[in-house]
């Protein structure tokens, strides 16, 4: 009752508006996409509305359904059609002719709300259908997941009838894309059960999810299921098993997979590169970074990992000056690494020269890049030094050596350091405080210990 008073009241103000331009023909939007610019869409599709608008009701023929339809589409496409009244035009016009207990015309517009990001029309639309069918419920539980809600997901999940593969799948990826691995792979299973065929998305979200929880077994049986149902030739499918290896630590079936991969993205080429790199075969993963045709950021930061791990920081450098060279900058994460392993190495001025690029790309403003720079200088005996103390920033020292504290909780440098800033801004109390909780505590600063650079 509530829904149809609101449908009347727009009836109304948009049947006391001035009358649109009259054309001469009918001509509804191509359901094909339109490779022209947002703006002229817009202007296309209000054309549109305003001759929908003044047709009269001698003049709608059976046309007239697929035309509300296909202006449908286009409001779905054109988020702004929704925000600035149209889609809710349509709707009336809907109404109006009485066409609005057409289930088809129905899910069209529940999927032009959600998919226009006006979830709780899409709901109160959905709300008051009569009967639950397959195609709204798909709607509604893919809005649902991409709104983080799994829990009305999985409800209306489990009432909706003929599930379907649709269904199955979206549930899956929702569950993988917000960390549930146990989850969705009950859900894969709930979906092999009822003899429900998967398809290339569904198995690569599944694989993600084994990849987590699962073992080497379930890698190599997952891959056999993939090959049977002709889904090696897709390369998401492959690169999420090629991660599952990877994961698995089997390396030499990682390798052998990614090389009988037909199609190779750069994703596929960095999982395996991050495979050896975290594996700590250094050399390998030198070998196979050389032959990625395009590097990214990812390819950079992850061959550096791959040396710091192995505690290589000539090598790490050297990597890290010809990925500059090349025009890309760094990442936070590999400022960290780099940072970390200049203070297990005691490289004090490598460390200040990355501390510099730091503060000039404002990776300061992290609280973990603030509290690898206080572990470096801690680390090298250089607590003088510390950004936070040279910037007289008091706030974020407190605030990296609170990270810090959480990461290490018996970490005695932080805390030195948190005094010395505390003192050195006359902050006298603070200073003798967290002194206080080091002895209560038994922290004790670490001595540095030297490496080969």
């Amino acid at each position: 009752m509530n829904q149809s008073f609101k449908l009347r009241s727009l009836l109304r103000s948009l049947i006391s508006s001035p009358p649109p331009p009259t054309l001469t023909s009918l001509k509804w939007v191509s359901t094909k996409t339109s490779p022209t610019p947002l703006l002229q869409s817009q202007q296309y599709l209000l054309h549109h509305i305003q001759h929908l608008l003044s047709l009269k009701a001698h003049q709608k023929n059976f046309n007239y359904e697929r035309s509300l339809l296909s202006a449908l589409k286009s409001c779905k496409t054109t988020h702004l059609a929704v925000s600035q009244g149209r889609g809710q035009q349509i709707h009336c016009l809907v109404f109006k002719a009485g066409l609005d207990s057409n289930t088809f015309i129905r899910n069209s517009l529940i999927n032009m709300y959600s998919k226009c990001g006006f979830f709780g029309l899409a709901k109160s639309l959905f709300d008051s259908s009569p009967k639950l069918d397959p195609v709204s419920c798909n709607i509604m539980i893919s809005g649902y997941v991409k709104s983080g809600n799994l829990d009305d997901a999985r409800k209306l999940f489990e009432v909706m009838p003929q599930k379907g593969r649709v269904s199955y799948t979206t549930m899956i990826m929702g569950f993988v894309k917000n960390d549930f691995w146990g989850e969705a792979i009950e859900v894969y299973k709930e979906m092999r059960n009822a003899c429900v065929v998967p398809n290339e998305l569904t198995m690569a979200s599944v694989i993600s999810a084994c990849c987590r929880v699962g073992r080497i077994w379930d890698c190599r049986m997952l891959h056999g299921l993939v090959i049977k149902m002709m889904f090696d030739g897709f390369v998401l499918v492959s690169t999420n098993l090629l991660n599952m290896y990877c994961a698995s630590s089997s390396l030499g079936e990682a390798r052998a997979l990614f090389d009988a991969m037909q199609k190779k993205n750069v994703v596929s080429w960095n999982v395996m590169l991050n495979g050896y790199s975290k594996a700590g075969f250094a050399n390998l993963a030198k070998e196979l970074f050389e032959m990625i045709p395009d590097k990214d950021i990812v390819s950079w930061g992850t061959i550096i990992d791959g040396y710091v791990r192995v505690e290589r920081l000539r090598e790490a450098l050297m990597m890290y000056r010809l990925m500059v060279s090349t025009g890309l900058g760094p990442s936070d994460v590999t400022m960290i690494d780099l940072i970390s392993a200049c203070g297990r190495a005691m490289a004090i001025v490598e460390g200040q020269q990355l501390h510099c690029v730091v503060v000039k790309t404002s990776f300061d403003c992290y609280d973990s890049v603030q509290a690898t720079v206080i572990h470096f200088y801690s680390a090298c005996g250089r607590i003088n030094e510390a950004s936070c103390k040279t910037h007289r920033d008091i706030i974020v020292g407190e605030r990296a050596a609170e990270n810090l504290a959480k990461l290490e909780p018996s970490h005695g440098p932080s805390r030195v350091l948190l005094s010395s800033l505390y003192a050195d801004v006359g902050r006298w109390e603070d200073a003798f405080l967290v002194r206080r909780v080091m002895q209560s505590h038994r922290m004790h600063r670490l001595p540095g210990y030297s490496g080969v650079v």
